[in-house]
């Protein structure tokens, strides 16, 4: 364990409680998400893979090097992403595919069949592009923001409740609220600049 960052246990948990959240957005990105649950092919779940990569790197699998990536947090969430990189490439993940679903006004998850015309493949990639650049110029914005990049890595795992994202971070719900607004208010400039 040598090399790593001296951190407590309620640091530990905080570092898996966001590595989650991060493998979260991953699977919901790659459609691992069904009947509310997150599953990769394998069975693993986001937990799963956030506890393998600090195992990984305690148990030095994963070399943690503080000049090439002073981010102890950043070089976790490298580590998540290649075990997941790892579950697509195996062959069990060729054989899902991602189901639509809907949450019901009772909070229970419904598959859906979508309807209606196909996205023309042009529309999807401009789309996407947007989304993009949009989301790299706000995790610009708010790179010393904590809040708000945690409130990112929340959206993107499906979370979007203040009340989960306060205890995902830790923090309150009133801060929460406030890093929407701010947040909200950067969205809005620069929609504006692509209307």
């Amino acid at each position: 364990m040598t090399g790593l960052p001296k951190l407590t246990e309620q640091d530990w948990q905080r570092l898996l409680n966001r590595l989650t959240v991060h493998a979260q957005r991953q699977y919901m990105r790659l459609g691992w998400f069904s009947n509310g649950r997150y599953r990769s092919p394998q069975g693993q779940g986001p937990e799963d893979v956030a506890t393998e990569a600090i195992t990984r790197t305690i148990e030095g699998r994963r070399t943690y090097d503080e000049k090439k990536c002073p981010d102890f947090y950043y070089f976790l969430k490298r580590c998540v992403n290649s075990i997941i990189s790892h579950l697509i490439d195996s062959k069990e993940a060729e054989k899902i595919k991602s189901i639509p679903f809907i949450v019901t006004d009772e909070g229970e998850i419904e598959e859906i069949e979508p309807e209606g015309r196909e996205a023309e493949p042009l529309e999807i990639c401009i789309k996407k592009d947007l989304v993009e650049k949009i989301k790299s110029i706000l995790q610009e914005t708010f790179v010393q923001d904590e809040v708000v990049c945690g409130m990112l890595d929340c959206l993107d795992a499906g979370i979007d409740k203040p009340s989960e994202m306060a205890e995902y971070l830790e923090v309150g719900v009133k801060e929460v609220n406030n890093a929407q607004k701010r947040l909200r208010r950067e969205v809005d400039k620069e929609l504006k600049k692509y209307k």
